[in-house]
């Protein structure tokens, strides 16, 4: 009698637990790239007697990233910006949108629709979905402790092991050293010193490779750009603007004196020579002999003058 109860109950609380909860689909994989978005449809069957529904997205540590409520129309309780609600009424259809991923957005997500009233609370869908966004990597010419010119290879990538090669020419070579941090994605940063600039350009490329990636990532630069941003253009541009200064001055000093020797000498009266007025005539002088009052000599008789 006691085993046949333990039976029954174990029967009643399986049917209870069967209603009351939704079977979760299979994990449905989203690979995408970094600033891109990704789309979670949440897979469920409405009822008749549903009144009022409320669908949530959770993350895998069942942290409420985003909630709506049904009663007669949507309504917002929490979301946070990067994500959109989908709703299509014809269709019936809901999902959420993560907007411009970043690698730290690397997870499981979860969407659970569950109606609320009538009671009692039935889960009607849930939906797992692992979004995993792909390594971001980029290289860039920068400058050494001493001011030589390097390159630096910088990955972003969630969590599991990377590979990371440096390779010139075609030939593999060996970092000169790495920097791994940890904020919620992992960050590798790797050095290469450049030799000595030449006069033959090399392609140095940086080679990754990771376990999201179907094949491997290569980024490539050319050392004359390196070399070019290291400071060689630079001095070589500062020497050419000295030069470019002394050349001007020296050749515009020469015209520039001469100009001011002929300011000055313009600006001086003749030697002997000084200025009269000339004398006012009246009538009643027709007459009279003229004399010249120009320069030091004594007058000289004048031919009569008529004014008229």
């Amino acid at each position: 009698m006691c085993l046949s109860l333990i039976c029954c109950g174990w029967m009643l609380l399986v049917s209870v637990f069967a209603f009351g909860t939704a079977a979760v689909n299979h994990t449905t994989t989203l690979f995408v790239n970094h600033g891109e978005s990704a789309k979670i449809r949440c897979n469920y069957s409405r009822t008749d007697d549903t009144e009022i529904m409320i669908v949530d997205l959770k993350t895998l540590n069942d942290i409420y990233i985003c909630s709506y409520i049904h009663l007669n129309s949507w309504k917002k309780q929490i979301c946070k910006d990067h994500i959109r609600f989908i709703w299509i009424s014809e269709a019936e259809e809901i999902s959420f949108e993560l907007l411009n991923l970043r690698i730290k957005d690397t997870g499981t997500y979860t969407c659970t629709l569950r109606r609320v009233a009538k009671p009692p609370q039935v889960d009607l869908g849930v939906q797992r979905v692992q979004v995993i966004v792909y390594p971001v990597l980029s290289l860039s010419c920068v400058k050494g402790p001493d001011g030589s010119p390097m390159i630096l290879c910088s990955v972003e990538f969630y969590h599991d092991s990377l590979e990371q090669l440096w390779i010139r020419d075609g030939d593999i070579l060996k970092s000169s050293y790495s920097n791994k941090s940890f904020d919620g994605s992992f960050s590798q940063q790797s050095y290469l010193t450049l030799p000595p600039q030449t006069f033959n350009d090399t392609i140095y490329s940086c080679w990754v490779n990771h376990s999201s990636l179907n094949k491997p990532l290569m980024a490539n630069v050319s050392s004359s750009v390196c070399y070019e941003k290291g400071g060689v253009t630079m001095t070589v541009t500062a020497v050419f603007v000295m030069l470019t200064v002394v050349l001007t001055v020296f050749l515009i000093t020469p015209v520039i004196r001469k100009h001011h020797k002929r300011a000055r000498q313009q600006s001086v009266s003749p030697v002997g020579v000084s200025f009269t007025p000339e004398p006012i005539l009246h009538d009643n002088l027709q007459s009279e002999i003229l004399y010249s009052t120009l320069g030091d000599h004594h007058p000289v008789l004048c031919s009569p003058a008529i004014v008229r």
